[in-house]
């Protein structure tokens, strides 16, 4: 997936740490539905999953360290029952209640502001990515996910760290047919895959399918 949202909330952890909250221990592949909590990832990965009326599931948004999940929302989301957050590492969570925060809110404009760049931020991501799926193919998708990760995080050897036991978990949350554009890009000496992950042997060639 191309949107990947962390720390945007490390200066409020101190601050968080003060209200009242629960914690709890996620294993990975466990998944969440939306409640009235909002959850504060201490450690660990979770994906947001858009369920479609066909059946299929598409990855919307992942979330790391140190940010709040799902964005608290000024009103509930019409397809709120459609989403649900899937844990693709061992992670551990604070819990609040999404009254507490915006009433902590109301009484802290920075912790405000805050909420509203984060809110921001989630949603062109949303428009962004549901843009994507419409507009482009399944070869298009994951060469753009390859293209980000290799210019955003500038790996050691151009390896992609995706566990093989997570592997298929991302490939299943993603469109259809990337299993067999893995295939293709591997096939085409693009891509190798390994325990470690993937790695681009020719981040060039990736551009070729973007046209």
């Amino acid at each position: 997936m191309e949107f990947f949202i962390q720390q945007d909330y490390q200066d409020f952890k101190d601050d968080l740490l003060k209200l009242p909250h629960t914690q709890k221990m996620i294993a990975a592949n466990e998944e969440i539905s939306l409640t009235n909590q909002t959850y504060f990832i201490v450690s660990g990965r979770v994906v947001e999953i858009l369920l479609l009326p066909d059946g299929e599931a598409h990855a919307l948004v992942a979330y790391g360290p140190q940010t709040l999940f799902p964005p608290l929302f000024s009103a509930s989301m019409p397809t709120k029952d459609e989403l649900i957050f899937r844990f693709v590492q061992p992670s551990t969570l604070w819990c609040y209640d999404n009254t507490l925060l915006a009433n902590y809110a109301e009484q802290h404009r920075t912790f405000a502001k805050q909420l509203n760049q984060s809110y921001l931020k989630h949603m062109n991501y949303y428009l962004n990515d549901i843009s994507q799926l419409i507009t482009s193919s399944g070869m298009q998708r994951l060469v753009t996910f390859l293209r980000y990760y290799l210019d955003e995080h500038h790996p050691s050897d151009n390896l992609i760290p995706i566990r093989q036991k997570n592997l298929a978990r991302l490939i299943a949350l993603n469109p259809t047919n990337m299993s067999r554009n893995i295939k293709k890009l591997k096939e085409a000496s693009i891509v190798q895959v390994s325990g470690a992950g993937i790695t681009v042997l020719n981040p060039e060639a990736l551009k070729t399918y973007l046209d």
